[in-house]
């Protein structure tokens, strides 16, 4: 097992056990962030419509709340953006202070049916995913305007901005899960890794280019490991 495995193995068995004390607090806890500056939490509750912020010492439930349900969550620039999934449809993505938890920014997307993860490259564009709606919307946060820019990927999820590529990661949720690039300068998409895993939900990649996924099936050890090879392993 290498240094780095071993660091993302602690640091993951470190949140867990930190949010276990909290565990009564949760209703459907959908995404976590973290916050470097404040050292704090801040997970998203799908149920209850909130988001709570915890610190090392305790958490507070009531951060923010009073909302429908929140999935995908970011920090930018001392914002908590968040993807808002109303049950009749008409999605939000609603930014929160860090510091007061005040509203601070508010979009609807009309004839959205789930609004899912979000992410936010280095121009300051939010992406957010519609899995039930199989879109992909970019959002200009400065101008508050949004675009579709892709509507190819079923049931898209889980997103993450490649800076140096300047490119968008897309996993969807099926039974035989894909990961996507999309050439953020053109919005060309391909494929770029196929499985036998189902449900894939979350994305990351770290700084050797490891893409790491989670799945939320529960027959995951009977399926294959994943694949990527040739050309759809670079440049991603």
């Amino acid at each position: 097992m290498s240094t780095l495995t071993r660091k993302i193995l602690l640091t993951t068995l470190l949140i867990i056990f930190s949010l276990s004390a909290y565990a009564q607090s949760f209703s459907n806890p959908e995404s976590v962030t973290f916050d470097k500056k404040t050292n704090s939490l801040f997970v998203s509750n799908a149920k209850t419509g909130s988001i709570l912020k915890v610190d090392k010492n305790e958490i507070t439930s009531s951060f923010i709340s009073g909302y429908s349900s929140f999935l995908g969550i970011k920090i930018y620039k001392g914002v908590i953006y968040s993807a808002e999934n109303i049950e009749n449809g008409d999605d939000f993505v609603r930014g929160f202070s860090k510091i007061t938890g005040k509203q601070v920014f508010s979009m609807s997307i009309p004839n959205t049916i789930q609004l899912n993860d979000i992410e936010i490259d280095n121009k300051g564009n939010l992406y957010v995913s519609d899995r039930g709606d199989n879109k992909i919307y970019k959002i200009n946060l400065k101008n508050k305007t949004y675009e579709l820019i892709n509507n190819t990927i079923q049931t898209p999820n889980g997103l993450y901005f490649n800076k140096k590529y300047n490119s968008l990661l897309v996993c969807n949720t099926i039974e035989k899960s894909n990961v996507y690039k999309i050439d953020l300068n053109t919005n060309k998409t391909k494929l770029l890794v196929n499985s036998n895993y189902p449900n894939f939900d979350g994305i990351t990649v770290d700084k050797k280019g490891v893409i790491y996924i989670t799945s939320w099936s529960l027959d995951w050890k009977k399926v294959s490991s994943l694949n990527m090879t040739g050309e759809n392993s670079k440049n991603y």
